[in-house]
């Protein structure tokens, strides 16, 4: 009966020794997969927001192309241009001494 008990007890041990190093990465290999589907998510949410993005900036492109009011607006705006007839007012703002109302 003896010699029964060393077999039980060697063996338990190599089962351990065999089995403590996979649970051992399964556990780190869990962290990683967590950090990888955080990681996947963010990215989902990124892709949504440049798409959204890309539909505005398409739907600009689509006006420019056909109306002439639209790139008319964008060289005023962003260009400072004047259209022909128009007049242009440029305003000073003068700085006033600390005292005077």
């Amino acid at each position: 009966m003896h010699w029964l008990n060393r077999i039980l007890i060697a063996g338990l041990i190599a089962a351990v020794v065999a089995w403590g190093p996979r649970q051992l990465e399964l556990a780190a290999g869990s962290e990683e997969l967590a950090r990888v589907e955080q990681e996947r998510e963010e990215l989902r949410s990124a892709n949504a927001t440049l798409r959204t993005e890309i539909g505005s900036l398409q739907s600009e492109v689509r006006a420019l192309k056909t109306d002439p009011a639209e790139v008319a607006r964008i060289a005023r705006e962003d260009l400072n241009l004047v259209g022909i007839g128009e007049v242009v007012f440029e305003v000073e703002r003068v700085s006033r001494p600390a005292g005077t109302p």
